[in-house]
């Protein structure tokens, strides 16, 4: 009995094994997909690894959990950002605690190669916020008893990128590798912790304080889990050759982070200080020759939040310092530093900083500043100086430089201010002293990486309370050079205050490439450059107005020549008031704005006037134009456009379509299409191979773009002699959708519509009529699918339509015709009649008269005849 419970059992525990083993094995992709979908469904962001291992061999009794090429990409305010991406994840577990349930014990999680990002915006949004809140109410139930316990983690060859944008502060550690041990099922343990990082970089306020500094860190903390209360216990911080010291403890009981730390520097060598100089600590600076103490102490005592932030203070005294290469003739000497920065409680305007000595000779030339600064927020009183000299070609005496570096040039300063930020706000400048100058004449600089190279012949700076006034700028940097002049206003104010720096600059040049401003060797203007490029931010607080005058601007593949214009960089945006210049064999005048106020996105809206461009340099300098107007690509000639354009463009500077709107009009000027495949299939249907190289006469459309679709106003154009009007769409995913309504020659039409025209035709002369098919037809072809794979259809219906009312027409205009003829005999016998009966009235009349005056005649003879006889009498008796 014993034997089969025993053999049984073993049946049991090789059939669980076995399963660990086959199992994920045959439900790999199942079992992926579960895990993608779980994980993707309650985390604000994208998590994706390809292959998985379960394996419990090389863990034996415990099991590890490995997954290959993970990646945790973030969405919304962070979208397309890497939190994190690893190479492996491995996860080793106690497999019995598996079994049993309740708490799982996890021997280690190990991340390799991982890429780390920790992004905070300004907004103090933080990236790896990314649980999405539980809205399900809390049951009343007993607390659940599982829980994870961990032993150990590490990370192996890892990048981290901290980057807080509400803070101004910014960290890298390259090549990271960090172990940490401890009992996490223990309320109270010691996590001991080795941290070694080849490159840490680190900085605040656009300043680099560390650069490629040598990191380790030896820490064991003692944890108070229940308390969330972490007590540094015994530590070691190397940076460099600067060890410094770490005491105290971080709380974390809720929200707030509480702290009492305080740290100093184990050695008290000035050589210590030195390492962290880049350009100072290089090979060979173990054999370099030193002298001087340094001392240095801080701390940071108080509570961390939204709203506050703890106190803190940091001492350096550097007394006698000195350094020098063996190999190398001129020494730095006298070397002295007295900085004090303190803020009790740290309300910001309780900030103190007094460096109140600062002297270095360089060989024989000595250089002084000095810099006090009280309540730097409400009303900064500053006191200040910088003095000296700097010969630049000096440094190559002083410290080794790379091989391929020159430097050279003479800074000359001499400046000193004092008083108090509301004199100059007030315009009170009576009461602020501001005077010097700062010189920098005949300097340049070269190197492997940096051949393109920088000269600087003039930089004439003076300072008063009202502005900073250039004088001169006289600079060459690769094939780019500069003459400028203007003034800076409000710098004080945008340095203690954060307010907007305001300035003027008038900029003369002959040529700027703007590729001369990136590290590494140019590529030639006339190269065509592959690497992606990159969004440019306008920083915030600042109102510069820029006058240009440009003999040719280089960006890219894109050269802009005789620029002339206004450009203003104010609130992060770029405005450009009526900028002008000749490009593309032909000219643009311009008015708009860019803008970059959303993280890695840019606002764009632009005014354009453009004059003979040519369409095939515009279809290479654009790759947007082969998608807006994809003809292009196959069109040659010039064109003329008057354009409005809206929208957003990403971080690789390329337009966002769905954003794009606007809208404008288009002339072309001596335009020949050819093989263009919706006008070679236009070709095929009418059987006429004119449209496959198509000259086109000089067109004016009208447009406008939104949701991804560029609307067409209908238009009139002659095509292959055809006299055809346009209107459609296309969109921006190369779809077509257009009616071309053409009035084509019948000799030349299609079979089937010549057959459906001539048989209304005969239907018609079958009734007596007698038609025939006129010299023109209009035909609608109705063009669809995409521009690589068009669809022609011919509206036989509306050609049918059409013809029938031709016919009819003809109808009309004979009926009309002999209405017409009926109407003019009508009106010719009408005309006849009255003429008759004229004739005849005329005739009666005439008749009567002559009876009438024959009559009166007669009388009048017989009157005369009567009274002649009575006279006769009368005279008869008068002489008889």
């Amino acid at each position: 009995m014993l034997r089969k419970i025993l053999l049984t059992l073993a049946g049991l525990i090789v059939l669980i094994l076995a399963a660990a083993i086959i199992l994920p094995i045959v439900y790999k992709d199942k079992i992926v997909a579960m895990v993608k979908e779980e994980a993707n469904k309650n985390l604000n962001a994208k998590i994706d690894f390809g292959d998985f291992d379960l394996t419990l061999i090389r863990s034996f009794p415990d099991f590890t959990l490995s997954l290959n090429n993970l990646s945790v990409i973030g969405i919304n305010e962070f979208k397309g950002d890497t939190l994190i991406a690893a190479q492996e994840l491995n996860f080793t577990v106690n497999v019995m605690s598996v079994i049993n349930g309740g708490q799982i014990d996890i021997r280690s999680i190990n991340l390799n190669q991982p890429v780390i990002n920790l992004l905070v915006l300004k907004d103090g949004k933080a990236n790896w916020d990314i649980a999405k809140p539980d809205s399900t109410p809390a049951a009343a139930s007993e607390p659940s008893k599982f829980k994870v316990a961990l032993k150990k983690y590490s990370i192996k060859e890892g990048r981290v990128l901290y980057d807080d944008a509400s803070m101004g502060f910014k960290m890298t550690l390259l090549n990271l590798n960090h172990e940490g041990d401890g009992d996490f099922t223990q309320d109270l343990f010691v996590l001991n912790t080795v941290t070694n990082a080849d490159e840490t970089n680190l900085w605040y306020g656009g300043v680099k304080y560390f650069n490629r500094v040598k990191t380790t860190i030896k820490a064991d903390l003692d944890m108070d889990m229940k308390n969330m209360k972490f007590t540094f216990k015994e530590n070691e911080i190397a940076l460099n050759e600067l060890n410094l010291g770490l005491d105290g403890w971080v709380a974390m009981p809720g929200d707030d982070i509480n702290m009492d730390l305080k740290f100093d520097a184990k050695k008290n060598e000035f050589r210590n200080f030195l390492s962290l100089i880049p350009g100072v600590y290089k090979d060979g600076f173990k054999d370099l020759k030193s002298a001087g103490t340094l001392a240095l102490k801080g701390f940071v005592k108080g509570t961390f939040n939204d709203t506050k932030m703890p106190g803190f203070g940091l001492d350096v005294k550097i007394q006698n310092g000195k350094f020098q290469y063996p190999s190398l003739p001129t020494a730095v000497n006298n070397v002295q530093m007295d900085l004090s920065l303190s803020n009790p409680d740290g309300v910001p305007d309780h900030t103190f900083i007094n460096l109140s000595k600062l002297h270095v000779e360089i060989g024989a030339e000595p250089f002084d500043a000095k810099l006090i600064v009280k309540t730097p927020v409400s009303d900064a009183q500053l006191d200040g100086l910088i003095k000296g000299k700097v010969n630049f070609a000096n440094l190559s005496k002083i410290v080794p430089l790379e091989a391929g570096t020159t430097i050279k040039g003479l800074l000359v300063s001499d400046v000193a201010f004092k008083g108090r930020m509301s004199a100059i706000e007030q315009k009170k400048y009576e009461d602020f002293t501001a005077n010097g100058t700062i010189a920098l004449t005949d300097f340049s600089y070269n190197s492997k990486d940096y051949k393109q190279g920088f000269e600087l012949n003039d930089l004439s700076l003076r300072f008063n309370p009202e502005n900073i006034t250039l004088n001169s700028l006289v600079a060459k940097m690769g094939s780019s050079n500069f003459n400028a002049n203007g003034s800076l206003d409000n710098l004080l104010s945008y340095v203690f205050k954060n307010e907007t720096l305001k300035g003027t600059l008038n900029l003369q040049s002959t040529q700027i490439n703007l590729a001369d401003f990136e590290s590494g060797t140019p590529a030639p203007a006339t190269d065509a450059d592959t690497t992606p490029l990159s969004l440019i931010e306008i920083p915030a607080n600042i109102d510069f107005t820029l006058n240009t005058v440009i003999g040719k601007l280089i960006y890219d593949n894109v050269v802009l020549e005789s620029l002339s214009g206004k450009v203003i960089i104010r609130d992060q945006s770029i405005n450009m008031d009526n900028l002008s210049f000749n490009t593309l064999r032909g000219s643009m005048r311009l008015s708009g704005m860019y803008a970059t106020k959303e993280r890695k996105k840019a606002d764009m809206k632009f005014n354009m006037d453009i004059t003979g461009f040519d369409i095939q340099q515009t279809v290479k300098t654009f790759n947007t134009v082969k998608k807006m107007a994809p003809i292009a690509e196959r069109a040659s000639g010039q064109y003329n456009t008057s354009l409005t354009l809206n929208g957003q463009l990403d971080e690789h500077l390329q337009p966002i379509m769905s954003t794009l709107n606007g809208g404008g009009k288009l002339s072309t000027l001596n335009v020949t299409i050819t093989n263009f495949a919706p006008l070679a299939k236009i070709a095929d249907v009418l059987k006429m191979d004119q449209f496959k190289s198509l000259p086109i006469s000089n067109t004016n459309i009208s447009f406008h773009f939104a949701n991804g679709r560029i609307d067409v106003d209908p238009y009139d154009v002659t095509l292959a002699g055809i006299p055809t009007n346009i209107k459609g769409s296309t969109g921006f995913d190369q779809s077509l959708d257009y009616v071309m309504a053409m009035n084509i020659p019948t000799s030349k039409l299609p079979s089937q519509a010549s057959s459906a025209i001539n048989s209304i035709i005969s239907q018609a002369n079958a009734k007596g009529g007698k038609f025939a098919m006129a010299e023109n037809v209009k035909v609608n072809l109705l063009m669809g699918g995409t521009v690589s794979n068009p669809t022609i259809k011919t509206d036989l219906k509306e050609t049918t339509k059409g013809v029938v009312n031709q016919v009819t027409d003809q109808a009309k205009a004979e009926l009309d015709k002999q209405k017409k003829l009926a109407e003019e005999k009508a009106r010719a016998e009408a005309d006849r009649l009255q003429k008759e009966a004229e004739t005849k009235a005329r005739a009666e009349a005439d008749k009567l008269k002559k009876e009438a005056d024959e009559k009166i005649r007669k009388e009048k003879e017989r009157l005369k005849k009567e009274a002649e006889e009575k006279a006769k009498k009368a005279l008869n008796g008068l002489f008889k």
